[in-house]
């Protein structure tokens, strides 16, 4: 079942998935409005002020926004069959207790693609109100058994695989000036993380290049022959670009976060990219080995992997089409993703 209005909390920045969903509920036949808890013009390159900083060690993120009193006025003016807070971690059990007062029957959904126990995302705020959920929704597994989420006191507990968007990630012809601005034998594009440069550097030292793309990487920049540091994020359009201008994508797991998928290993097989991806049975069930996709797991795996490919394009324009007819004729989209949570939501009690 469809709800008819949704109440959705979260950040609106450019580049975020959120506003990808924020379109596909639409597109489902939801009422959707939204309360940003970023400030008008916020992007993901913005430096935290001090004060930030130190709120975020202590675990007690600021309202900047004002988002806590947004939600209870529209509740107090208006009635919403789901509160639908995505990563909205400075929301806390005084303003889920009081909405469920406002409305009794609201269903109030968690959605986030963080590992929820690491202290690092999981705010004081957050803590607090994990039992005022009806329906905790996790892109990590791990987080659903019982000795993670659950000890919080979530009552119910959704793990969905990562979700694309059908409208922005697919396959395009790129331009001659597409493939000189975005083109590369090797591309990455994702934040800096130590173990990542690592690998980058070993494949850049073996005669590998690689183009990089993302947030963090500055200090990188013209000190490692063959790693190529573009010195800032591709969103959207330039994404996809970097995808199909590619001949090998990687995609790297964040190890803070304990990965075992990411939204780029949905997003890469999506846009017809061929991914070469970390290695381990969850992507693996998905994606078959060396027929739907590539996998590494060590640094000379990684390297063997690279040369591989690179020498076989037939056989690498075949996993790629395979991987893109396992995304599309699956249910990987946004729609299908949040079609299935909503129908999970529809069967919680309040």
């Amino acid at each position: 079942m469809t709800p008819a209005s949704i109440l959705f909390v979260g950040q609106t920045v450019a580049g975020s998935r959120t506003k990808q969903r924020i379109k596909a509920l639409e597109n489902l036949g939801c009422r959707v409005e939204v309360i940003a808890t970023s400030l008008p013009g916020a992007s993901y390159e913005d430096k935290p002020s001090l004060m930030t900083r130190l709120r975020y060690r202590l675990r007690y993120p600021a309202d900047a926004a004002g988002a806590n009193g947004k939600i209870l006025n529209r509740l107090n003016e208006n009635q919403f069959d789901v509160l639908w807070l995505e990563r909205a971690v400075e929301i806390g059990a005084n303003t889920l207790r009081r909405a469920k007062q406002l409305n009794s029957i609201i269903k109030i959904v968690w959605y986030a693609e963080d590992d929820m126990m690491n202290p690092r995302h999981r705010t004081r705020q957050v803590e607090a109100a994990m039992p005022y959920y009806d329906l905790w929704v996790t892109t990590k597994s791990f987080n659903a058994e019982l000795n993670e989420v659950p000890t919080f006191g979530v009552k119910n507990i959704l793990f969905v695989n990562n979700s694309y968007d059908p409208s922005l990630h697919r396959p395009i012809n790129p331009s001659e000036q597409d493939r000189t601005d975005f083109g590369s034998e090797v591309s990455f594009v994702g934040t800096h993380e130590k173990d990542r440069a690592d690998s980058l550097i070993y494949l850049a030292q073996q005669g590998v290049p690689v183009r990089v793309w993302g947030n963090g990487w500055t200090a990188y920049k013209d000190q490692v022959p063959g790693l190529l540091i573009e010195g800032r994020p591709a969103y959207d359009d330039e994404y996809v670009k970097v995808i199909c201008c590619s001949e090998i994508n990687l995609c790297f797991l964040r190890k803070e976060n304990r990965d075992l998928q990411t939204c780029r290993s949905i997003e890469i097989p999506a846009c017809g990219g061929f991914m070469l991806h970390e290695r381990n049975a969850e992507m693996s069930a998905i994606f078959k080995e060396d027929s739907e996709a590539a996998y590494f797991t060590s640094d000379q795996d990684l390297l063997e992997q690279c040369k591989k490919w690179l020498m076989d394009s037939t056989a690498r324009g075949e996993v790629a089409k395979n991987g893109l007819g396992k995304v599309t004729k699956g249910t990987f989209s946004h729609d299908d993703r949040l079609r299935e949570i909503l129908d999970a939501t529809s069967q919680v009690g309040n």
